[in-house]
């Protein structure tokens, strides 16, 4: 079988040439200093030729683009039948690529980078087409340019895994452009990491298009590149078109917020434009019907729209009407205090302190809502990380509000 994995667990008929990757350099200055000395290939350049030790599937007395040989590589990388089979129905041009020529060097490259069998075979039976429309060298300086913006071989994978167009687009006119923009905003290269981590899909889009996103970020909600939010906002603008901006804005007018309201809260939580009518009703008619606050209060406080009302904006809510009713409580502390608070510090300051008088609170409160548990353990557990998370949440960034 072949062996596509550096750690040697299975035999090999195939030996891959090791390559020299680009060495890190220091985050404040590698992603600048790759993008003045690493310019992407084209995508017809011309592979570096490879020496194999034994390749099985490719005789001299064989053609070389016969179809049994792309076949036979497959099976060899470790693909089952059907997975071969499919591959062979979705890509037919596969099989009359030459395997020594054009497929074998992008496998190379692959597993030079670090995948392993159970990685590459996940791979290519998931993207067929990265053989076929993606060369060794364009697929090279892709990897290296996401290691290189990502921090590492293993985060360049996982975004890789969640996202597939990222070695399909172009390097030069999509992904270098697109990161080129971001950092002119100020965004730091760690923030970049995390948002390129979990929403990779605008780097693949024109960056004219991002331009105009990260434009409308200052221009339409007022948010300064300077702020914590800015970042935030630009996710809610890559994922709502004009259109749907404005019907957002027109959904809060009917709820009796004005454009001022809007945006107050918009710059605090740019989230909140992404809320569903429903959950905006639910949580005005609780707020604003049912407790008398003014939508100003909420616009300056807008986690308040995203809490759950089943598991923390009710049972909260409950426990500080008893409180209040048995005159438990020195003062009365803020709707927006109570509701911030984690599931420990609720407990420590308004449940625990009253186990005695009230042992029937904590049983109610914990019994009724599912989620105490849980959530206090994943507390304890990841205390230290979890203070850490709190200094960028945007949530936290809102609990200095009086």
């Amino acid at each position: 079988m072949l062996n596509l994995c550096s750690n040697g667990v299975r035999g090999s008929t195939l030996m891959l040439r090791p390559r020299t990757l680009v060495r890190p350099h220091s985050a404040s200055t590698a992603s600048d200093l790759y993008l003045a000395n690493n310019p992407a290939p084209s995508r017809g350049a011309a592979s570096t030729p490879t020496t194999l030790t034994k390749v099985p599937v490719c005789r001299s007395s064989e053609k070389k683009n016969n179809p049994n040989s792309t076949i036979d590589l497959l099976k060899e990388i470790g693909l089952d039948d059907s997975q071969v089979e499919k591959i062979a129905n979705s890509q037919p041009r596969l099989l009359r690529f030459k395997v020594e020529k054009t497929l074998i060097p992008k496998i190379r490259v692959l597993q030079d980078f670090g995948y392993c069998e159970t990685e590459l075979i996940s791979l290519i039976a998931s993207n067929p087409s990265l053989l076929e429309n993606v060369s060794s060298n364009s697929l090279l300086a892709k990897l290296d340019f996401l290691k290189l913006i990502l921090g590492s071989v293993e985060n360049a994978r996982n975004a890789v895994k969640n996202g597939k167009w990222l070695l399909y687009v172009s390097l030069t006119n999509i992904l270098q452009p697109n990161f080129v923009l971001l950092k002119s905003y100020g965004i730091s290269d760690e923030r970049l990491q995390k948002l390129l981590l979990r929403n990779h899909w605008f780097l693949c889009c024109k960056p004219k298009w991002v331009q105009e996103c990260l434009v409308r970020v200052e221009q339409v909600l007022g948010i300064p590149r300077e702020s914590g939010m800015f970042l935030y906002g630009f996710k809610v603008m890559v994922s709502l078109s004009k259109r749907d901006l404005e019907l957002k804005f027109e959904l809060f007018k009917r709820y009796g917020w004005s454009e001022s309201d809007v945006l107050v809260m918009a710059k605090r939580l740019p989230q909140c434009l992404r809320i569903s009518e429903a959950r905006l009703k639910t949580r005005m008619d609780f707020f604003v019907n049912k407790l008398g606050y003014e939508i100003g209060y909420l616009a300056a406080r807008p986690p308040l729209l995203l809490l759950s009302m089943e598991e923390r904006i009710l049972p909260r809510h409950a426990v500080i009407q008893v409180l209040q009713e048995r005159n438990l409580l020195r003062r009365n502390p803020s709707i927006f205090t109570v509701m911030s608070l984690s599931e420990s510090r609720f407990l420590d300051a308004y449940v625990l302190p009253f186990k005695d008088k009230l042992p029937e609170l904590y049983e109610a409160y914990a019994g009724g809502n599912k989620s105490v548990d849980s959530s206090v353990q994943k507390e304890k557990e990841g205390k230290r990380r979890g203070e850490i998370r709190r200094r960028y949440h945007p949530i936290s960034l809102c609990l200095e509000i009086p």
